[in-house]
């Protein structure tokens, strides 16, 4: 009988105990689309998680076209997704109207579904950029935008990709005081600069190709001035899923992380190697 009471002590507390491993939340879903860049930051925010003891993967996390993160977080599929502000509110909005700054957080937010939030924007921008050829801007003395009329009307803009991948009509409109002609594809971005650089064309690429040219050679950035909509990289997350202590590691990468770090950390994703082993690079040489 002594043995039997043992025995019996014994299956309760392994029971116990098997109950309580139960009751371990799964880790943190991080899902993303499928850019080299977003899976970086998919990682990045992963790996940082994981690091703080809030267990976060990107293994079985979907990695989606944009317009299906947001269902894929309503789903339970994933908890959390990188995403940049502009092209956010332009799928949850058929009339976005903020810009920039606090105002286009803002209008995010109020547009978000009920459970979902963002986070902190970073300092990575993918705001798409105006290249011309450094001779044609000092001719004309062009150092903004607005300046650019000065520049012969009618040289092609020069974009690449196409369909989803191409720059969309809104973000071509921005550039209208340039008074550019038709719209020229080319391959790569390599070739967008190689032709702007001969001055017989302007050309517009995302602030993350453009940093991860690096040296641009004879071809200059034109500042934008507020035009065409910001592209911050935020956190986008079920707000019933992150506790007051992941929020805190999702802010302290929106500090730290800028557009060419992010720009390294894809180019090398883009290569082949694994997105975690690049954020853990990244997130050791700050913490």
């Amino acid at each position: 009988m002594r043995v039997l009471t043992g025995l019996l002590a014994l299956i309760t507390t392994l029971a116990a105990v098997t109950a309580c491993g139960d009751d371990t939340p799964p880790p943190l879903l991080i899902s993303s689309s499928d850019q080299p860049e977003m899976r970086a930051a998919a990682a990045l925010y992963a790996v940082a998680l994981t690091r703080a003891g809030i267990p976060a993967t990107t293994d079985g996390a979907p990695v989606d076209p944009d317009t299906e993160l947001l269902e894929a977080l309503a789903t339970g599929r994933a908890d959390l997704f990188p995403a940049f502000t502009g092209q956010l509110l332009e799928q949850l909005s058929a009339t976005p109207q903020a810009l920039g700054g606090e105002e286009l957080q803002a209008e995010v937010a109020r547009s978000l579904p009920q459970g979902v939030a963002v986070g902190d924007p970073t300092g990575v921008s993918d705001r798409p950029q105006l290249l011309m050829s450094a001779e044609l801007r000092e001719r004309y003395g062009v150092d903004n935008l607005v300046q650019c009329s000065a520049v012969p009307a009618g040289l092609p803009l020069v974009v690449t990709g196409a369909g989803a991948a191409a720059p969309s009509p809104a973000d071509l409109a921005a550039f209208a005081d340039c008074r550019p002609g038709p719209v020229e594809h080319v391959r790569d971005k390599r070739a967008l600069l190689e032709r702007v650089a001969t001055g017989q064309a302007l050309g517009v690429l995302p602030a993350l190709q453009v940093a991860s040219l690096g040296d641009l050679g004879q071809v200059r950035t034109i500042p934008a001035d507020g035009a065409p909509r910001a592209q911050d990289l935020v956190p986008v997350y079920r707000s019933a899923a992150l506790n007051r202590s992941a929020l805190k590691q999702l802010s302290r990468i929106a500090g730290e992380l800028s557009t060419a770090d992010l720009a390294e950390l894809g180019a090398r994703v883009a290569a082949g190697e694994d997105p975690r082993d690049v954020a853990a690079d990244w997130l050791s040489g700050r913490h």
